[in-house]
């Protein structure tokens, strides 16, 4: 008689080309690199402002025109991969094992106070962001295009996106520990701009070079040699590949979700009481953050078999935006001004961040089904061109959400300079939006997002279809 429990736990045999000690490797990887990412992204800014005492509006500048190039070159960078003549098993592995050096150098060069004039200091961080940027878009897309590779099974690339997941969430919390040891470490007398080589030698450098562990992983998708054709001849075989293009829209469209950070709610609207102590709004939105992910965070290591038992990751994806919509509705009139509701509505969204850790995994394996659904359409395979295009997506919806906050808050009549008790004299349509803003306008976010993607028509049936196809081309070759 089959064992229930170790059945749930497998998959099929004729998906298992990645054996546990690889898949390791290439989650630890993600984990290192989602690291050395983290801090760049979090903490470039406090550095330059408190640490290199430039001008905010000018870190702001800087920023905003990096911003630019790091989504303007993702796509070229994805043609050059696809573009480059390379050996059976070895198109992307080039970028996993030595670039990860140079970044990691990079990355902690950006944190290291030179003691310059301010004007040399900001051109110096330019010329170090430029050249990490450039040199770790190659990285990035190497990396997570590599999921589409290591297997020709859908499932098992599931399983694969599941893992690597759970590895690069890892790597981005650990990153939190910086604000607790910036306290005990300068409690203990050392300054800030010392911490900072520290922290990026730390997360910056070894993050990258644990990332390096990738190069450890195999190609085991088949090189079939292709006709070359036009660089702009690359870009435009994209419109064959429909089912990127609907899933990346679905992103975009969805900007209204985390478009207004939670402190803006927490810290201005939420207090809680306990016996005779007050927990301040802050404090309250650090506790949420953990109660409210309990379930989700483990809920990621059964992805893979959730999408077998609904039918494929589409269906996951419908289900998980679905439940996320009823979900907030639900706890939206449930309210959040009592503890007894402060729990009822954790334990709410304790639910619905399974449905957001979900949706997360199934999103990359389509994306990865795209590709051989690309390859199915045009003869070529485009991993460089579909993960590059993931990350101009990503970095163009962080460009919208916050345009959307910089309105909705000048709309609220929002100044940071004011106590809570001056905001809430001078706007007080400010406190009665902010728990729509918290919890409906995800939900909103994730409507937007059904409807291009329930444009996607591609079923178990199909990609079994497509996965036939492509095997038998290859024993052809």
């Amino acid at each position: 008689m089959t064992n229930p429990i170790k059945h749930f736990f497998s998959t099929e045999a004729e998906e298992r080309y990645v054996p546990n000690r690889e898949l390791l490797c290439y989650a630890t990887a993600l984990a290192g690199q989602n690291m050395t990412y983290s801090l760049v992204s979090k903490w470039i800014f406090y550095f330059c402002t408190n640490i290199l005492h430039m001008d905010p509006g000018k870190v702001g500048n800087i920023t905003s025109i990096s911003r630019v190039w790091d989504a303007l070159n993702d796509p070229i960078v994805g043609v050059v991969l696809d573009r480059r003549d390379f050996k059976p098993g070895q198109k992307l592995h080039p970028y996993l094992g030595k670039l990860p050096v140079a970044i990691g150098v990079l990355s902690a060069l950006m944190f290291v106070n030179f003691g310059l004039p301010t004007g040399w200091a900001m051109a110096l961080f330019l010329v170090f962001y430029f050249a990490w940027d450039l040199v770790y878009s190659f990285q990035d897309t190497a990396l997570w295009g590599t999921m589409a590779l290591i297997s020709p099974h859908s499932a098992e690339r599931g399983r694969v996106s599941q893992w690597l997941n759970i590895g690069a969430g890892l790597g981005s919390a650990s990153v939190e520990l910086v604000s607790l040891m910036m306290g005990v470490l300068g409690g203990m007398g050392i300054g800030e701009s010392t911490q900072f080589i520290f922290y990026g030698l730390f997360f910056g450098l070894c993050g990258e070079l644990l990332s390096a562990l990738a190069a450890k992983t195999k190609e085991r998708v088949a090189f079939v040699p292709e006709e070359k054709q036009s660089f702009w001849k690359d870009f435009a075989d994209l419109r064959h590949n429909k089912i990127m293009i609907l899933y990346l829209l679905a992103q975009i469209v969805s900007f209204f979700d985390g478009a207004v950070p939670h402190i803006y709610f927490f810290k201005y609207c939420v207090t809680l009481g306990l016996g005779k102590k007050t927990i301040p709004g802050e404090s309250v939105l650090f506790v949420y953050g953990i109660l409210s992910n309990l379930l989700g965070i483990p809920a990621q290591f059964f992805s893979a078999k959730v999408g077998s038992l609904v039918g494929g990751m589409r269906n996951v994806i419908i289900i998980a935006k679905t439940g996320n919509i009823a979900l907030r509705v639900l706890a939206y009139f449930i309210g959040f001004d009592s503890l007894g509701k402060f729990a009822a509505v954790t334990v709410i969204m304790n639910f619905a961040s399974v449905f957001n850790n979900l949706t997360g995994i199934a999103g990359r394996t389509i994306l990865c089904d795209s590709v051989d659904y690309a390859e199915y359409k045009t003869g070529k395979r485009t991993e460089g061109v579909c993960f590059s295009a993931q990350n101009f997506t990503n970095k163009l919806l962080d460009s919208i959400k916050l345009f959307v906050c910089g309105r909705i808050l000048a709309a609220l009549k929002f100044d940071g300079a004011l106590t809570v008790d001056e905001l809430r004299a001078a706007s007080p349509q400010y406190f009665s939006a902010q728990w729509p803003i918290f919890m409906l306008l995800p939900a909103l976010g994730s409507l937007m997002y059904l409807i291009p993607f329930l444009c996607i028509r591609y079923s178990k049936k199909d990609r079994d279809k497509v996965e036939a196809y492509l095997a038998e081309k290859r024993d052809r070759c």
